[in-house]
């Protein structure tokens, strides 16, 4: 289980959310008590938050349920695939592998249905 990808969809939810209600960072940071910073890097991801401001999120977003916010299931791994691929010789450096790999498994991830983008 990867710890970011689940904050990172829990953010995605509620920016998602915000703009289809036509409200700010502000008035939802407002309504749950915190600072709108805090629900810029939530939206973006970046910030752990606490199950009190989760029920805070799903009430100043108009939700009946918290679980509207958050994944049904754990998202994938960033980088892990139904399939993975490795790349191997030496006509290309680490680097460029590296940057080869992670391209080939998100758009196998895109594929098969487990992409974010």
């Amino acid at each position: 289980m990867d710890e970011r990808a689940i904050y990172v969809a829990l953010g995605e939810a509620v920016l998602v959310r915000r703009k289809h209600l036509g409200l700010t960072q502000a008035q939802v940071a407002k309504k749950v008590g915190v600072s709108r910073e805090s629900i810029a890097n939530i939206e973006a991801g970046r910030q752990r938050v606490l199950l009190h401001h989760v029920y805070g999120l799903a009430r100043a977003l108009d939700l009946k349920v918290i679980t509207d916010l958050i994944p049904a299931t754990p998202p994938r791994a960033s980088g892990e695939a139904a399939m993975a691929v490795k790349v191997s010789g030496a006509l290309v450096s680490d680097t460029q592998k590296s940057d080869i790999e992670r391209l080939l498994n998100l758009a196998l991830s895109e594929r098969s249905g487990g992409g974010s983008s």
